[in-house]
């Protein structure tokens, strides 16, 4: 187990913590990278990486489409243009 102090800080309305770019590494963990916090009673605070699926944004879906053009039956090779505003909503 690795261990280090770190000072909270505040953010805005809200506070954080820094932390060690090892620990982010090891963890896998990134800026922007969504995590689960739980409140262990008597222990303290847990960070876990959220397990929601990662959605394709349109345009990746597009290029991977016109990447498989002719690798496919006929019926399947043919894509349309998706406008980029849709399709990048989370539920």
């Amino acid at each position: 187990m690795h261990t280090a102090t770190t000072t909270i800080g505040k953010w805005g309305n809200s506070m954080g913590v820094c932390i060690p770019q090892e620990f982010l590494e090891t963890a896998n963990l990134g800026l922007g990278t969504k995590v689960e916090i739980h409140l262990i009673p008597e222990e303290g605070i847990l960070l876990k990486p959220s397990h929601q699926r990662k959605h394709k944004s349109n345009r990746e879906l597009r290029k991977l489409l016109l990447s498989m053009r002719g690798k496919n039956k006929p019926e399947m090779s043919q894509g349309i243009l998706i406008d980029d505003s849709v399709g990048d909503e989370e539920f």
